[in-house]
Order: C-alpha cells, then sequence, then structure tokens
C-alpha cells in the first residue's frame, strides 16, 4: 500500500503540469458547481423552451389575427357572444336546448 503511494507521489512530483492540468479538467467536467454536464442539460433545456417560445408565438399570432377579425365584423361578435356565453338582447327570450 505504502509502495503504491510512494510511486504515485514520485509520478506526481515528475509530472507536476500533467497532474494539475488532469486534476482541473476533472474539477470543471464533474465537480464544479457549473459544470459540464449541467451546462449541456441547460442547452438542451435552453434549446426546449426557445421552440416552445416559438410555438408560443404562431399561436398569439392567430389568436391576434381571430381576434381582429371578431372586432372588424360584428355579426361574428355576435354570432359568438350568443353561442358560447349564451348573451341575448334586451327584450329576446333564449330558449337552450341540451342534447
Amino acid at each position: 500500500m505504502n509502495d503504491s503511494i510512494a510511486k504515485f507521489l514520485t509520478w506526481v512530483r515528475n509530472n507536476k503540469y500533467w497532474f494539475v492540468t488532469i486534476t482541473f479538467l476533472l474539477i470543471i467536467i464533474f465537480f464544479d458547481e457549473n459544470n459540464m454536464i449541467r451546462h449541456f442539460q441547460n442547452q438542451r433545456e435552453i434549446s426546449m423552451l426557445e421552440s416552445e417560445i416559438e410555438e408560443l408565438k404562431h399561436e398569439l399570432e392567430v389568436i391576434t389575427h381571430k381576434s381582429n377579425e371578431l372586432h372588424k365584423d360584428l355579426e361574428i361578435m355576435e354570432k359568438v357572444a350568443r353561442e358560447k356565453y349564451g348573451m341575448h338582447k334586451e327584450g329576446e327570450e333564449v330558449f337552450i336546448i341540451e342534447d
């Protein structure tokens, strides 16, 4: 046991720069708070979130377009208000038939 430790310490003394480089790389890759593994996970999450943002932007454009159409055409707005929200004009009677 002591012989292997002595060999390791001799190797470290003879290869100081390699030892420091290897130790530094191990710390960066595995043990650091912002290690490489976490970095790749974060990059993957960022790309997923960016694609979700693009989908939501497209959905927002569609909804905005529909909203603009509703505000331009009062007949469509009235139809949606009557059918979806059960609204009616003053003095009208509404009969709801359920299947």
